[in-house]
């Protein structure tokens, strides 16, 4: 076996009887190549030790084949199970175009807008996507926006100014909170608590909106903030028992919270959904393994980073394209076993 840095794509190749092309498109997953050849070409490589030079790649090609995610949570990247399913989804939608993404998973605020201006400058992207919590700050935007850098944002509204560089997909919570309110109300639901995790978060106003339209209401000091975890739901939930009226279903704004929402209720005594239903936000893969299965809004992570990823390819192809510079993805309540009719609830 030679050394890794000697084996070139030509030397591939002839050891296989194939073109450089076809270890190219199998290589890229692009292109007209069949699942047999472009299996037996990866197999080849991992045989002969062949590493794509990714840099030469980049100048033949004049431009990077990274794209760079950037989540503004306030939350680390690989303790956010949102973003670790959309991450997930995004890459997948990436690599049917040929690119690869790149991600920075340490470090505040200010040393990930460093390294992203970094990232710029020194061409190492080709694009960024950038998803907010609940939008991108104008701070975020300013760099890519001098610097012409193809640009998708992930938020819950456009910002007021999007130049041709960039597009926005819209993750419509609006939907979602409207589906939950309306089914709750409609098992006799009325007295709602709503535990969050960021004061500007829009979706207390949607949730407001729905209870106005349906005759429900939270109860006397019902609205709780607390850190995005578990943890942060479960001391939420010790303080809003600690009151005197009770509500019959607690509005968590993510699963997350909502899993230490359901753990203080059982230590408080409380059975779900019998005394008290509850409901998450993402649907993230372990709501429904939870005891009870979790009451939850949907997020299409899969639909979301296509969006996204189309809207971006567009972008660096400088395709002309018949999509709208702001797409939507609508959130969808799923019902489990952690929400029932009030009539069942004990007294």
């Amino acid at each position: 076996m030679k050394r890794t840095q000697e084996i070139t794509i030509r030397e591939l190749a002839e050891s296989l009887g194939v073109s450089v092309a076809t270890v190219s498109r199998a290589i890229h997953g692009r292109g007209r190549i069949s699942p047999e050849t472009r299996a037996r070409v990866l197999e080849q490589m991992e045989r002969m030790g062949y590493v794509p030079n990714l840099h030469a790649q980049s100048l033949a090609r004049r431009h990077s084949t990274l794209i760079a995610l950037e989540y503004l949570g306030q939350m680390e990247v690989l303790s956010d199970v949102f973003l670790i399913e959309l991450g997930r989804a995004i890459q997948a939608a990436l690599v049917k175009h040929g690119y690869r993404l790149l991600m920075n998973l340490v470090g505040d605020s200010h040393y990930r807008q460093s390294t992203l201006r970094q990232w710029i400058n020194s061409r190492l992207i080709s694009g960024v996507i950038l998803i907010g919590n609940p939008d991108v700050s104008a701070e975020w935007l300013k760099p890519l926006m001098k610097a012409h850098i193809p640009t998708v944002l992930i938020a819950y509204h456009p910002p007021a100014e999007m130049p041709d560089t960039m597009r926005c997909v819209v993750l419509d919570v609006k939907t979602g909170w409207q589906e939950a309110i309306a089914h709750l109300t409609a098992e006799g639901h009325r007295q709602f608590a709503y535990i969050g995790s960021h004061p500007e978060d829009p979706a207390l106003d949607y949730i407001c909106e729905a209870l106005r339209q349906h005759r429900g209401v939270l109860v006397p000091e019902g609205v709780l903030y607390a850190n995005e975890t578990p943890l942060g739901g479960y001391e939420a939930t010790r303080r809003l028992l600690q009151h005197a009226q009770r509500p019959t279903a607690i509005l968590a704004r993510t699963d997350l919270l909502a899993m230490g929402v359901l753990l203080a209720l059982q230590e408080a005594g409380l059975s779900v959904p019998h005394h008290i239903s509850v409901v998450g936000h993402d649907d993230i893969p372990m709501a429904q393994w939870l005891i009870p299965p979790l009451s939850t809004i949907r997020i299409d992570y899969a639909i979301l980073g296509e969006k996204a990823v189309e809207s971006l390819v567009h972008l660096l192809q400088k395709e002309k394209s018949d999509t709208e510079p702001v797409q939507t993805v609508a959130t969808r309540f799923v019902v489990r076993q952690s929400t029932t009719k009030i009539t069942q609830q004990e007294a």
